[in-house]
């Protein structure tokens, strides 16, 4: 979407708005070894099924979640150090150059210096292919599954059940380090050789147009394979060996992006995308970065691979901005309304006052000596297609021909917010006072009546109500009039969450009126009863301050962390689906100024206007399809008991009897937004609900009873569904084998059994001693 964007200089019109794409505004993220990257030189890219991104540098594999790197290290030592069936805990070296996911799930890493090594089932493998000491440069897949290997020793496929190694051509070092398939499944190769395709068990070799000799650039497009040679890049027909030149010079390395349009990096430093016309723009931010490697993911970011400023990432903006027409300052935008003719007004805090033509000029409009101060409140154009001003400074006026006019000023300088009914009578809000106006055609004021029932309230917003009457939002809750009286009210008392209410929308198709509140999230009234939204049941923002609906039913809400859209809110039950959206969008900054009467506004294309605490954005809906909140999927990630790590196998972990301080971390890869993840989890026998853990990624469980438990964790990304499939852990503490039931059954029956037998004991041995000596002294006695 083009956009204007700019400072503009105040004073007359601005002959033709400069337009720019949003890319060209927005600075990439970078990661650096600040941030755990093992190295800030990236050689390769590549996201795997699971959803983690794997990073190849010369400082080794790194597997990145979004918010945090680990690094496997190469094993150069002996054999010795690997498992006996070859597996190792890294790969075969630390200098990483190519990677691929085959079908399977397996990772295949190429290396610098010691050939191939294969992830699989968490384990790594190294294979001997060229004897483990070539330069893998390049891996592919091939449609019957068997792994394509541009090496420094030549080309050559490993089969794929048995890995038998076929060479399809032994080169020396300056062989071909480009692979790629075509839409027919041939393998094709380029490198210092030029370029061939594979056929008949050779490569075959395919003329370069003029006097191109070598290819840097392999990739397939559709039906067609981008070439780039050391001259420029060409889209090449392999069925019709058409080759079309694209204009591009000296192209090094390039990625098609979500929309279908190539992203290229030049030799020369330059950064160029494709547009939608098959043009090709340079894309200044990106610019420079001396690019090795490009890659993208699933959730459309653009990953950056270079060769001394780390990894970066990149997201095409969904917000364009626009800046409010003060030179040199950046000013808090405060309202926008349309013209009336296809263009819009922006009114700013302190700033002038611009006129957005439909023919994208921009004309800036002084009103500081008219109207005592330029800091607008509020915009209303009536429906007579007059523009209406309210400012902070309790002054009212009107543009007349181009130029400001004074209507009124209240003494108290309070902040107006402006309205208009359906009668044509202006309703004015100040700080505590809420009254009605009658303002003849020459701009005099000729009646005015207080809304006794708004009394004391400070309304920041008013629509047309479906049942009738009028609805207004302030800081004293919700109230519908009718003829100056309140004949209903929503407050905390009847169930609203907050009293600051700040924004409304009126569902007429449901009967339903949705409440904003700064701090209180959002309320749904429906049939009497209110359902509260927050950040508790899915809610992406607390804080609502404007709601516009567009023409697919789904609501946008402005507030301080940036915009929220509700995909489905005719859906929402007890809990709610949400999206937000923030910097990373190109809403930059991201925080909505809301609190006014037009702090947003929806115009005759469908485009939403937000003001913004500096300048203003805007969004077209129509270009965020039928979009939904993805699912994380969370992954258990290290398990250590006592502060040491413990390896187990599959699902299920056996733990020591007395095992204690057993910690279990976990993740879920959310590479767009890592701290908008949040966790719960349980362990059956332990918790007895879920708990919620925020942002830990991490449970500490002193001690675990004995038995067998189950350990289950869940991700959301804040207002999505928690993880339909949780990642779970199989624990098994057992007890040891005297303290197992049975031992301790056949201890008790045993010392049962010893004491019954000694109460025999003692009560038998003193009778017979007894009697012995009775019998002793008879015989005494009769011997005497």
């Amino acid at each position: 979407m083009a956009l204007v964007a700019g400072l503009l200089a105040a004073g007359g019109p601005v002959a033709a708005a400069p337009v720019v794409q949003p890319d060209e505004r927005i600075v990439p993220r970078t990661f650096t070894a600040d941030d755990g990257l093992p190295q800030s030189g990236v050689n390769a890219i590549v996201q795997t099924r699971d959803g983690y991104l794997w990073i190849g540098t010369f400082g080794g594999l790194a597997r990145f979640d979004g918010m945090a790197f680990e690094t496997f290290r190469g094993q150069s030592g002996p054999e010795s150090a690997a498992a006996k069936d070859g597996r190792r805990k890294g790969p075969a070296s630390d200098r990483i150059i190519a990677l691929h996911e085959d079908d399977a799930g397996r990772l295949w890493i190429g290396t610098q210096d010691a050939g191939l090594s294969v992830l699989e089932h968490g384990m790594f493998r190294h294979l001997p292919v060229c004897d483990g000491v070539c330069q893998v440069s390049d891996l592919l897949q091939g449609p019957d599954g068997a792994i394509w290997i541009a090496s420094s020793a030549g080309v050559l496929k490993l089969g794929p059940d048995s890995r038998q190694e076929t060479w399809i051509a032994r080169l020396d070092w300056a062989g071909y380090v480009r692979l790629s398939g075509d839409a027919r499944g041939r393998i094709h190769v380029g490198g210092h050789r030029g370029f061939g395709v594979v056929a008949d068990g050779r490569i075959q070799p395919i003329r370069l147009p003029g006097s191109d000799r070598r290819v840097y650039l392999l990739e397939r497009s559709g039906d067609h394979l981008l070439v780039g040679t050391e001259h420029t890049l060409y889209r090449y027909d392999p069925d019709r060996r058409h080759w079309q030149p694209l204009g591009v010079d000296r192209p090094d390395y390039a990625i098609e992006d979500a929309d279908g349009h190539w992203w290229v990096a030049q030799a020369s430093g330059r950064l160029v995308r494709e547009d939608a016309a098959g043009n090709w723009r340079n894309v200044p931010g990106l610019s420079g970065v001396d690019v090795t490697s490009l890659s993208r993911d699933n959730e459309g970011n653009l990953w950056i691979g270079s060769s001394s400023k780390g990894l970066l990432r990149f997201r095409k903006p969904l917000f364009g901005v626009i800046a409010v027409p003060q030179p040199e300052l950046n000013v808090a935008g405060r309202a926008v309304v349309a013209d009336g003719q296809g263009g819009l007004w922006f009114g700013s805090a302190c700033g002038q006052l611009g006129h957005w033509r439909q023919d994208g000029s921009m004309q800036v409009l002084p009103i500081r000596q008219v109207l005592g101060n330029d800091c607008v409140a509020s915009l209303l154009l009536d429906r007579d297609g007059m523009l209406w001003v309210g400012t902070n400074g309790g002054g009212l006026g009107r543009i007349v021909d181009g130029e400001a006019e004074h209507v009124f000023t209240w003494p108290a300088g309070e902040s107006i917010n402006l309205w208009q009914r359906e009668d044509r009578r202006y309703v004015v809000g100040s700080e505590r006072a809420t009254f009605e106006l009658e303002i003849d055609a020459r701009g005099r004021i000729v009646g005015r009546r207080d809304i006794d029932a708004l009394k004391g309230m400070h309304i920041n917003q008013m629509i047309e109500a479906a049942q009738g009457g009028h609805w207004f939002a302030g800081d004293q809750g919700v109230l519908r009039l009718v003829d100056g009286e309140a004949v209903e009210r929503w407050t905390p008392a009847e169930g609203l969450s907050s009293r600051f209410a700040r924004a409304l929308y009126e569902d007429e198709r449901t009967r339903t009126l949705w409440v904003g509140t700064y701090g209180g999230g959002l309320n749904r009234i429906r049939n009497g009863q209110v359902q509260r939204y927050d950040s508790g049941n899915g809610l992406f923002d607390d804080t609502v301050s404007c709601i516009l609906a567009d023409n697919r039913g789904r609501l946008w809400l402005g507030g301080n962390r940036g915009v929220t859209l509700l995909p489905a809110p005719r859906e929402a039950a007890a809990t709610i689906e949400s999206i937000g959206y923030t910097a990373g969008d190109g809403l930059v900054p991201s925080e909505i100024n809301g609190g006014t009467a037009s702090a947003c506004h929806r115009d005759t294309q469908g485009r939403l206007w937000f003001s913004l605490v500096e300048g203003f954005a805007v969004v077209d809906p129509a270009d965020v399809a039928e979009v939904r909140a993805a699912p994380l999927r969370p992954h258990i990630e290290r398990v250590a008991v006592a502060g040491r790590a413990v390896e187990f196998a599959g699902p299920t972990l056996v733990l020591e009897s007395f095992a204690r301080n057993l910690e279990i971390r976990y993740t879920a890869v959310n590479l767009s937004k890592p701290r908008d993840t949040h966790f719960r989890f349980r362990l059956s026998g332990f918790d007895d609900d879920w708990i919620e853990a925020g942002q830990n990624r991490s449970i500490l469980y002193p001690s675990i009873p004995w038995g067998e438990h189950l350990f289950e964790v869940q991700a959301r990304i804040a207002g999505g569904p928690w993880s339909p499939e949780p990642a779970s852990l199989r624990i098994v503490h057992p007890r040891p084998w005297y303290q197992r039931p049975w031992v301790w059954t056949l201890a008790t029956l045993l010392g049962l059994l010893a004491l019954v037998g000694s109460t025999q004991i003692e009560r038998v041995g003193p009778d017979a001693t007894g009697r012995s000596r009775r019998r002793g002294g008879d015989a005494t006695a009769r011997s005497a």
